[in-house]
Formats: structure tokens, C-alpha cells, sequence
């Protein structure tokens, strides 16, 4: 015969204080399991979504970012002929040659931080993903006007509309400010490339090339990399697709946060289920008698069981859905952090997505079925007598 349900809850009603405890410390352990996710989660969709598919990417054979490529310009003019590359409508190639450098400046909020700059040209808002000028204006080819991402404008101190930045003893006036969709390149500034290449004593030499392909993006890379094998002026570039590219730049970082949460979390849930296990120790040692009167009336040992396992899941539930409440408060956040496959800044937003809150959910209820095992199994094995006899 099973235990009514009714009398879990109520055996958690009646232990206030204990209950408590152990709901707040199942709640403590989702919250952060759950916001460290989301953390992983923002900077990963943040850098991913940085990419189009129908881009590809062009490095130097070896490089596994832009700052460590190196592409001539004569690679570049000869990649720009091909038929590979898809034209607008005045049949011109939607290509880019670019450079990049990295600047330190300092945030708003103290520190600083490693600022990406890119040096573009006037096709790089129709190559690169959804790039589009919500404040000011482009900057002009050939002067020394600039543009900066809506995440740059947020973090950092003097980078904003009508500021000027220097480097290198010259100076970039921003004359705009872009968003792309919430993606990395929000975290970034770009110049003019010729200007950028004098200024910066780069020469004849690029870091990347980028461009619209004119068919099938996996099938083109195929091409090239034949090409690269089969014509000497290609055998020391590399070509992938940039959504490929940009994965693989936020494996590494999303892989780090996620495996130090993973440690943290493991850590706190320890905490978490001594806790549980106590509160369930403690329901047992104060209701022997009511357990050996439960045994005495008909109900099993295996109801017994059942029931405290209840109690114990139970807690865990409501802990879960405290935490999850709590989570999705940091749903949106902006933050910003260093990608160590860049070095540069990086800024996203957190991002609580309903399965970050089921996995969350799932490790309190794993929480609360270790918690309340053994606590459980001492009620089980009560024998009448014994849990009837007096103090």
C-alpha cells in the first residue's frame, strides 16, 4: 500500500527551517550551473553567428586565427579572378583583403582590454554577416575615418560617435557605429585597409581574404583546396568557410567556461546534497514513531521508502525552480570577455535558453535523489519495534 503524496508535502510544510536550507543550497547550485552555461552559451553564439555560410575565408596554411596569418597581396589578386567569387550587380568581386592589430584600451568599468582593428574596405558591410551602420556613417575610402561596433561603444572609455582614437602616432575619427546581429565583429574597429597598411608598415602583406562565393560554399572549398595543391602561388594558404572558421574560434574559449563551471558546480552540488541528506537524516530521527506506526498500520517498507524519496525530490523541485527563476534573470546580460583565440575583447550576452534550465533542473532533481537515498533506506529498514520504543 503507497503513501498518499499529500504527506511529503506536508512533512516538508512541517519542517520549515530545514526545508529551507536545503531548498536555498539545491537553488544556489542551479543558479550558478545554469548562468555559467549561459555564459558559454552567449560567447559561443556571439562568435558563431560572426560568420556567414556562404563566405570563405582565406589564411595563411597553418594559422588557426587571423592574427597569426600572413596573405600576400599577389595571393589575394589571383583568388579575386577566379570564378569562385560572386560579383554585385555592377560586376564587381565581393572581395576583401584585410588586416588586423591589436590595440589595449581601457574599459569603463577599470582594466583593460584588447581591441580588435580591422582594416577593411568599402565591400566589407556587404561581405562580412549583416554589418550595417545604425549610428553616423561609413567612413570614407582613403581617409582616416573609422567605424566601431555597438559592443565597443558599451565597454570601452572615449570610443564613441565623433571620438577619436589613436594609434601608431596617427589618429581614426569614428564616424559610425555598426551592429551585426549580436556577433563578435560587434567587438571590433575598422579603418580604411589601404591607410591601415602605410600606417602600420604592413606592406604587401594581409592577414585574410573574404568572399562571397558565386555556388556552393562546401563545393568551392574543394576547389581551392586543389587549387592550393596543384598551383605554386596558392600552396601556403588555406581556405574553410567562415561559419567553419569561426566555430572553431568558440570551441575554445565556450570549452574552458563550461569545464571550470563544470568544477565549480561539482564542488557546490557536494555541499548541496550533504545538505539534502542531512535535512532527510534529521526528518527520520524526529518521525521514528510516526514511521513504526506507518509500518504497525499495513503500509510496506517499500512505501516508506517511496515516500521519503518524494520528500527528497520534492525539495529538489521547488530548489529548481527557484534557481531557474533566478537564472533567467541574467537572460540578456551584456558582458564581455578575452577570446584566447584572438586575444582581443570580445562582447555578448548572456543566454538562458530553456535547455540550459532543463539541464539545470536535472541535476537538482540528481541532487535530490542522491541527497535523499540513504536517508530513505534507514526509514525503510525500521523495524515496529524499535521505531516505536521511547527515548
Amino acid at each position: 500500500m503507497a503513501l498518499p503524496l499529500i504527506y511529503s508535502f506536508r512533512s516538508i510544510a512541517l519542517r520549515k527551517g530545514s526545508s529551507a536550507m536545503a531548498v536555498a543550497g539545491i537553488a544556489l547550485v542551479v543558479v550558478v550551473f545554469a548562468v555559467l552555461l549561459a555564459l558559454a552559451a552567449g560567447f559561443r553564439k556571439a562568435v558563431a553567428s560572426s560568420g556567414r555560410p556562404d563566405n570563405i575565408i582565406i589564411l595563411r596554411a597553418g594559422a588557426e586565427a587571423e592574427l597569426g596569418s600572413q596573405v600576400s597581396r599577389d595571393v589575394g589578386h589571383v583568388i579575386r579572378e577566379l570564378p569562385l567569387v560572386q560579383t554585385d550587380e555592377q560586376g564587381r568581386p565581393l572581395f576583401v583583403m584585410e588586416s588586423v592589430i591589436i590595440l589595449s584600451r581601457r574599459k569603463r568599468d577599470g582594466g583593460l582590454a584588447n581591441v580588435t582593428v580591422r582594416g577593411t574596405d568599402e565591400f566589407s558591410p556587404m561581405v562580412h554577416a549583416g554589418a550595417r551602420v545604425t549610428q553616423g556613417r561609413w567612413f570614407a575610402p582613403g581617409t582616416d575615418e573609422a567605424v566601431i561596433g555597438v559592443g565597443l561603444a558599451r565597454r570601452l572609455e572615449n570610443f564613441g560617435l565623433g571620438q577619436t582614437v589613436t594609434a601608431s602616432r596617427h589618429a581614426w575619427r569614428i564616424v559610425g557605429v555598426f551592429e551585426t546581429d549580436g556577433s563578435a565583429l560587434e567587438s571590433e574597429m575598422w579603418i580604411d585597409g589601404p591607410l591601415a597598411q602605410s600606417v602600420f608598415n604592413r606592406k604587401d602583406v594581409y592577414q585574410s581574404c573574404l568572399f562571397r562565393v558565386a555556388g556552393d560554399p562546401v563545393a568551392t572549398v574543394a576547389v581551392l583546396e586543389k587549387l592550393t595543391k596543384n598551383d605554386p602561388r596558392l600552396s601556403n594558404v588555406v581556405a574553410q568557410t567562415e561559419q567553419e572558421y569561426y566555430r572553431k574560434q568558440s570551441k575554445l574559449m565556450a570549452d574552458v567556461i563550461t569545464i571550470l563551471g563544470g568544477i565549480l558546480t561539482a564542488i557546490m552540488s557536494v555541499g548541496a546534497i550533504v545538505g539534502a541528506m542531512n535535512t532527510m537524516y534529521a526528518a527520520v530521527s524526529h518521525r521514528k514513531r510516526e514511521i513504526g506506526c506507518l509500518l504497525a498500520m499495513g503500509f510496506t517498507p517499500e512505501a516508506v521508502w517511496l515516500a521519503f524519496m518524494l520528500e527528497s525530490l520534492l525539495l529538489a523541485g521547488i530548489g529548481a525552480v527557484l534557481g531557474c527563476g533566478l537564472a533567467l534573470c541574467f537572460d540578456g546580460i551584456r558582458t564581455g570577455t578575452t577570446n584566447f583565440a584572438t586575444f582581443s575583447e570580445t562582447a555578448f550576452e548572456f543566454q538562458v535558453t530553456a535547455g540550459i534550465l532543463l539541464r539545470a533542473a536535472g541535476l537538482a532533481l540528481l541532487m535530490g535523489l542522491i541527497g535523499g537515498a540513504a536517508p530513505a533506506f534507514r526509514a525503510a529498514r525500521m523495524k515496529v519495534v524499535d521505531a516505536l520504543r521511547r527515548a
